[in-house]
């Protein structure tokens, strides 16, 4: 091996220079091609992007090795000034040497992977790559509901991670509570309002429980957390002319706005069937009375006034 080293070391440092170049543009084709046609061998799509992402990697590691070697000679003479140069180049770089903590931070502590859907600060999606500087994200909600896509490829610095919470849904257990609201007249049922809420839920997600137990098992085991009720509840509040349910339930982090839309038809359906036991509220109007002018009077005299007036006309 030391033989095969020894012309490299014997090279001019411009010969060098032009070896490295040349050296650089060689693996950098000969891995973009391996980028390009080694994924295809593999059928699924998950496979295929971790390849694409070793081969990427695995060139930036054969050029960093191809230079160590071509300039092993002189990297004793450098490191003196690689040392000055490296406080000045931290305090420049500080931020893309954050993110590259940031992303080594993400794949040891595990915070996401490829998939998952995360909030990192005040923006929410699932992750569609984690790159060495960016985590890239398919953005959900914002101008539109809750986990609908809105189209948007947001990319955001690793060093986010350093900084901030990170939200994670997919890890552990793969459901959120969420709620509905529905407000009756005061005039209504409540007891049957009650009952046919907590039943509408029930049958809504009674597809989620068995899943959601078994969930929340494998949370218990690797984390000490108390037991949560997953069965819906009903909780009411009684307002000045209204009663107002709240339905909370488990679901699949994926389909709240699904659900919300199931929960509602069926409701509906049900108030439809009531015969008028349960009535929805209609909203409060407030009306607000504005003060008099200081030319009320004169334009829209009193009836006493006028009165008085004609009386001493008369006289």
């Amino acid at each position: 091996m030391h033989d095969l080293l020894k012309p490299a070391v014997s090279l001019s440092s411009l010969e060098k220079c032009v070896a490295a170049v040349i050296g650089i543009l060689v693996i950098h084709a000969t891995f973009r091609t391996l980028e390009r046609t080694l994924p295809r061998r593999f059928g699924q799509a998950d496979a295929r992007f971790r390849v694409r992402k070793f081969v990427a990697f695995s060139g930036y590691a054969a050029i960093l090795l191809f230079l160590s070697i071509l300039f092993e000679d002189r990297l004793g003479r450098l490191s003196f000034a690689i040392g000055v140069a490296g406080a000045g180049v931290a305090v420049a770089l500080q931020d893309v040497l954050a993110s590259i903590a940031g992303a080594f931070s993400i794949g040891f502590s595990k915070l996401y992977a490829i998939g998952d859907r995360v909030q990192i600060g005040d923006t929410r999606g699932d992750v569609i790559d984690i790159g060495l500087l960016r985590t890239t994200l398919l953005e959900t909600g914002n101008w539109v509901s809750k986990d609908m896509y809105n189209g948007r490829v947001v990319r955001i610095p690793n060093s986010s991670v350093l900084k901030g919470p990170i939200f994670n849904y997919s890890q552990g257990f793969r459901f959120v509570w969420d709620e509905v609201k529905v407000v009756f007249t005061n005039t209504s049922d409540f007891q049957l309002a009650r009952e046919m809420l907590l039943r509408v839920a029930k049958e809504s997600i009674g597809e989620y429980l068995v899943e959601a137990q078994t969930s929340w098992k494998t949370i218990s085991e690797n984390f000490r957390s108390e037991n949560p009720p997953l069965e819906p509840t009903v909780a009411l509040a009684v307002n000045a002319a209204s009663l107002e349910f709240t339905v909370d339930y488990v679901v699949d982090y994926t389909k709240r706005t699904a659900m919300q839309d199931q929960l509602f038809t069926k409701i509906v359906e049900e108030i439809a069937n009531c015969k008028s036991q349960l009535q929805w509220a209609l909203p409060v109007s407030t009306v607000i009375n504005q003060p008099g002018t200081p030319y009320a009077i004169d334009e829209h005299p009193s009836s006493s006034t006028h009165g008085a007036d004609h009386a001493a006309d008369s006289r």
